[in-house]
C-alpha cells in the first residue's frame, strides 16, 4: 500500500460530499416529486376515440338524463358561485381590518372555489355542445367570441 492509497483512506470519508448529503436519496425523492408533477399537470389522453353520442350510447343516457345533469351542474355551480361571493366578501372584510393572516387563506379558497365553478360549468358547456374533447380554450371562445 503506497503512501497516497493510505492518505485517500483517510481523506476520501472526511470529505465524500455526495455521502455527506445523501446525494442517492436526494436524486430519488427529486424524482419522484417531478414524476408526481408531471402526472398532476399533465392529463392523460384518452385510449380510444368516441363521438359524445357513442359515448352516450355506452353509458345508456338519454336527452332526459342529460337534462337532469344539466341542471345538477348548474344547481351545483351556483352554489359554489354563492359560496364564492361569500368568501370573497369575507375576505375583502379581513383586508379591510388589515388581517392579513386570515385575508391570504382566504384568497385561498376563493381560487380554489373558482376551479370548482370551471368544472361544472365546463362540463355544462360540453353538454351544451354536444361534443367530448372540448379544450380551455374552445370553453373560453365561447366567451370571447364576436356575435355579428
Amino acid at each position: 500500500m503506497s503512501f497516497i492509497s493510505g492518505i485517500k483512506k483517510i481523506i476520501k470519508p472526511a470529505i465524500d460530499i455526495p455521502k455527506w448529503i445523501d446525494y442517492q436519496h436526494l436524486s430519488k425523492s427529486n424524482r419522484s416529486v417531478f414524476a408526481f408533477i408531471k402526472k398532476f399537470f399533465i392529463p392523460e389522453q384518452a385510449s380510444t376515440q368516441e363521438s359524445f353520442e357513442e359515448a352516450l350510447l355506452r353509458l345508456k343516457l338519454t336527452s332526459e338524463d342529460l337534462a337532469q345533469r344539466s341542471r345538477e351542474f348548474t344547481r351545483l355551480m351556483w352554489i359554489w358561485v354563492f359560496l364564492f361571493l361569500v368568501s370573497i366578501s369575507y375576505s375583502i372584510y379581513l383586508f379591510h381590518i388589515h388581517a392579513f393572516r386570515g385575508f391570504y387563506p382566504g384568497l385561498g379558497i376563493c381560487f380554489i372555489i373558482l376551479t370548482q365553478i370551471f368544472r361544472y360549468h365546463f362540463w355544462l358547456f360540453q353538454i351544451k355542445q354536444r361534443r367530448l374533447g372540448c379544450g380551455f380554450c374552445d370553453w373560453l371562445n365561447q366567451f370571447i367570441r364576436v356575435k355579428k
